[in-house]
């Protein structure tokens, strides 16, 4: 057992939340006086890693990244995720696709063909998280830069992954595909840090190509949504019925036009969204020899929650409904790096376009 490595993993989580963490590791059975009397997390370590000495089973590489598979699982929001589509789907749907045992049979057997690593697969909820260590040629040691974390919801087309190296991408793509039953993966542009949010972000692009308007109306049509709104706004009425507001028709344009384009409920969470401007500068008087000229500008938006600071724009009065396209699509164009191009003339070449 590399009981360096062990320490430092365990070093890695929260002490209220190491006790839930050794329970679903599973690994080692630690009786409660590991955890009485509180002190340094370094003693509650030290304390937990003499219960796997004394244990007496082997806790080698496999064991040592479920652990750390349970720590990632755990505090997810701390890496960024990137996610995947896959499309041609080849074969029938099987159980390959739903038990986290025979996907790490299936995935391992396809990996073992690149190179050797070291595959932990758990399932939580309804998705499969999933841990791989690269081991390179020359060493079985635990090597960090070698591990990818992924989550794979089954029965879907999406998989999200962490940072993957460039020698080795290719190749997990590929055991992917193969195991899955896809022919090809594209990079969404969709990236972030909480990675239920990305999923749900993904879905909404793919399971309605309709406008966001109709899918916030079928998303909020359920009785407790229309219930909450309508005590919402008796709320507010009773609070101010002794106020009459100027503007009560404009403000009620921009609450309707909110929640039509991104409904009621709380928004998936994307800590950054990014805007790339691909066009020709137009001088308008000023440096008219730039006139045509490739006119390229990026623009970041960040914060906790991007989507949510966008909605309340309108209400709060800081932007005028109705809001350009590239605005009002962001709930549901499963992307957050964003290119507007400029929309080319008849013989200027290839059609061009928002992408």
């Amino acid at each position: 057992m590399d009981t360096d490595v062990l320490r430092k993993i365990l070093g890695r989580f929260k002490l209220p939340d190491l006790r839930q963490a050794l329970e679903e590791w599973g690994c080692v059975a630690v009786d409660g006086e590991v955890f009485v009397g509180g002190g340094p997390k370094r003693g509650v370590v030290d304390r937990v890693v003499r219960a796997c000495q004394r244990q007496g089973e082997e806790i080698g590489l496999e064991e040592l990244g479920t652990l750390d598979l349970v720590y990632n699982k755990m505090y997810s929001r701390s890496r960024t995720w990137n996610a995947y589509h896959f499309t041609g789907y080849k074969k029938k749907q099987n159980d390959s696709t739903v038990s986290a045992d025979v996907f790490q049979r299936s995935l391992g057997k396809q990996l073992f063909f690149y190179f050797r690593h070291v595959l932990c697969v758990r399932q939580y909820n309804d998705a499969l998280w999933v841990w791989l260590m690269i081991q390179d040629k020359s060493s079985t040691m635990w090597t960090p830069s070698n591990i990818v974390h992924m989550v794979y919801y089954p029965a879907s087309p999406y998989i999200f992954t962490s940072t993957i190296k460039a020698e080795y991408k290719k190749y997990i793509i590929q055991a992917l595909l193969l195991t899955l039953g896809y022919s090809k993966a594209q990079f969404m542009d969709l990236s972030g840090r909480d990675v239920e949010s990305l999923a749900e972000l993904a879905k909404r692009k793919h399971s309605q190509k309709g406008s966001s308007r109709v899918r916030h109306n079928q998303e909020d049509a359920s009785p407790e949504s229309r219930t909450s709104r309508k005590r919402r706004k008796q709320d507010e009425e009773s609070e101010n019925e002794d106020v009459i507001p100027e503007d009560a028709e404009d403000r009620q344009w921009r609450e309707e036009y909110t929640r039509d384009t991104f409904g009621d409920e709380p928004q998936p969470i994307l800590e950054n969204v990014t805007y790339k401007l691909q066009a020709s500068f137009k001088h308008g008087g000023v440096a008219p020899s730039m006139d045509d000229q490739p006119f390229h500008m990026t623009v970041k938006f960040s914060g906790s929650n991007v989507l949510e600071g966008m909605k309340a724009l309108g209400p709060a009065g800081i932007a005028e409904p109705p809001f350009p396209s590239y605005l009002e699509s962001l709930p549901h164009v499963g992307k957050n790096t964003i290119l507007l191009a400029e929309r080319r003339k008849p013989g200027d070449g290839d059609d061009g376009g928002n992408n």
